[in-house]
């Protein structure tokens, strides 16, 4: 057991808890921040609703004990255990899928904590329905159905010669792209329509909030919580995805030369098998990533057109306006080409009305075709990174853009509702 493979599993565990003070802060503190928790444990002063915190200085020195502890012991007593490449490489994995679902509850905790500083009272709002969002039974509900149709999908033949795993890559964007979409609709129906009917928007409107910062609290707090069931999904899925190419490739996944670089200098052992595992979840991340990004700026147009629409009409007129639009959405490309081929080849009346119908919806509907994870992402082969970055934030910045005009729209017809 090298002294230098003990300093990097320390630092490597370091990292850890690091990333987990964030959102284990917030998950203990109840709401308040990282220091005065600490504060108060120096000063041994009760924390909320009179009750003890940890002991005082007792209780910070024994985390600071576990913290200690964690950093000596664990490196060595897992390099005793863990033997063999393969294994360093699972386990490394598995490291860097833990430091993931981390970063994304940190992503989280801090993102709400910057909006609640930013924008007070619709950041308030925002919080309430994200919290009311992710302790729904239907949000668990959703995750779970998903879960289950990706893990039921790993065994299912394709009969595609050997890309059974990309059909399986096709298919699970489109389920984790359309449980969250189904939850955005529903929770638009219930956090806004069923408020205005119920006249509890009355009452908080009557508090210091205007109209705008809480449909727009609402939008971005069920936004909050489609992302936080897109990141979860897209997590399970990345592991259900590498289990995938396991059970369908003999052939082991290839090293991306940057993996190679960073650890031309580190010394061969257990630690550099464990780091390049580490740096292969990365990349596999990396590599799930942008189809992710295109499936959730879908999401985004959807859930603005579902919370505009909430404004006006009840739960089953916007679900049912929701699926047609997005069908429509999706067929729109279609029914132009048909339209042109149409006037191409027999020009009149009903060649015109054709292309006429279909260029108004090409128009007036959002074009989530640009939103399609296409070929390129279901091959295997390395795209040019500098145009599709250009690429994808073209396309995120197309659906930003257009679910700000239908909240536009929303906004004003919210303005015009009568509450009372």
């Amino acid at each position: 057991m090298k002294f230098s493979d003990i300093v990097i599993g320390s630092v490597l565990v370091a990292i850890q808890l690091l990333a987990a003070l964030p959102w284990l802060t917030a998950a203990l503190s109840g709401g308040r921040s990282f220091f005065d928790v600490v504060a108060d444990l120096a000063s041994g002063r009760s924390g909320p609703g009179g009750r003890r915190q940890v002991g005082g200085v007792n209780g910070l020195l024994g985390i600071i004990a576990v913290a200690l502890s964690a950093l000596i012991l664990i490196p060595p007593a897992f390099l005793l255990m863990v033997e063999g490449h393969d294994a360093l490489a699972i386990a490394g994995r598995a490291y860097g899928a833990l430091l993931q679902v981390q970063l994304i509850l940190d992503f989280f905790v801090l993102a709400i904590a910057l909006m609640l500083r930013v924008w007070p009272k619709g950041g308030a709002v925002a919080l309430a329905a994200f919290r009311e969002g992710v302790r729904q039974p239907m949000f668990w509900l959703l995750t779970s159905a998903a879960m289950i149709l990706l893990a039921l999908s790993l065994f299912i033949p394709y009969f595609t010669f050997g890309e059974d795993h990309i059909m399986y890559k096709d298919l699970g964007y489109d389920a984790i792209m359309l449980t969250a979409a189904a939850f955005g609709a529903l929770a638009a129906s219930i956090f806004v329509s069923d408020e205005i009917e119920g006249r509890t928007a009355l009452t908080l409107l009557s508090k210091p909030v205007s109209r705008r910062e809480f449909l727009l609290g609402k939008y971005f707090g069920i936004l909050f919580a489609g992302l936080f069931m897109f990141a979860f999904l897209g997590t399970y899925f990345e592991g259900a995805l590498l289990y995938k190419n396991f059970l369908d490739r003999v052939d082991p996944v290839p090293q991306p030369e940057w993996i190679g670089r960073s650890l031309a200098s580190i010394p061969s052992g257990p630690a550099a098998e464990f780091l390049r595992g580490a740096g292969l979840w990365v990349q596999h991340t990396l590599e799930t990533l942008p189809g992710l990004v295109l499936g959730f700026s879908q999401v985004m147009v959807l859930v603005a057109i579902a919370v505009t629409l909430a404004t006006r009409v009840p739960m089953i007129v916007n679900l049912t306006t929701v699926l047609v639009l997005f069908a429509l959405s999706h067929l729109t490309p279609v029914l132009v080409a048909i339209g042109k081929k149409a006037q191409q080849d027999n020009p009149g009346p009903v060649a015109q009305m054709l292309g006429f119908v279909s260029n108004s919806l090409n128009v007036l509907l959002p074009d989530l075709d640009a939103f399609k994870i296409g070929p390129a992402l279901m091959t295997d082969n390395p795209l040019p990174v500098i145009p599709f970055i250009k690429y994808l934030a073209s396309v995120s910045f197309y659906g930003v853009l257009f679910s700000s005009i239908v909240l536009l729209v929303g906004l004003i017809l919210f303005e015009d509702r009568d509450l009372a």
